[in-house]
């Protein structure tokens, strides 16, 4: 490797970045089983040997899977807007260039949680239909979440 390039990973930017774009989901092994075990599944059914469920099961464990992964990411990628952020506004409150409403920006806050959570009751009517799947699926997004 030149230096040019391992300088460029040297950074704080750098490795957290590299950290965010490496260890792709489909080179973990529960990953690689759970994609083995669907498309076994899907064969499976195909010729009349068994239920679709095998299938079903893998392909929400995979879904799963790739959520929590693109979760994990993104909450990686949050968590440093959001303190970059914060020191923004923490530096122009502290220089007088703005100032805030906090009695304004709490009710919006409150606002807004309180349409996510009747989405929330919405959303858990749903899975109920599918829990099955929505047990394949979570298994699959903690093991994405973690990398495991």
């Amino acid at each position: 490797m030149s230096a040019v390039q391992s300088s460029a990973h040297s950074g704080f930017f750098g490795k957290t970045f590299g950290t965010i774009l490496s260890n792709p989901p489909w080179a973990a092994k529960s990953f690689l089983a759970a994609g083995a075990a669907t498309v076994a599944g899907f064969g499976a059914w195909l010729n009349d040997m068994m239920s679709p469920a095998l299938a079903r099961g893998g392909a929400s464990f995979l879904g799963g899977f790739l959520i929590g992964w693109a979760l994990r990411k993104t909450l990686m990628l949050a968590l440093l807007i959001t303190a970059a952020l914060a020191a923004l506004i923490f530096v122009l409150k502290a220089t007088g260039w703005i100032h805030l409403e906090w009695n304004l920006i709490q009710a919006d806050v409150t606002h807004t949680l309180d349409w996510a959570r009747g989405k929330a009751q919405g959303i858990k009517q749903i899975v109920a239909g599918y829990l099955s799947s929505v047990g394949a699926g979570a298994a699959g997004a903690l093991f994405g979440f973690l990398r495991k």
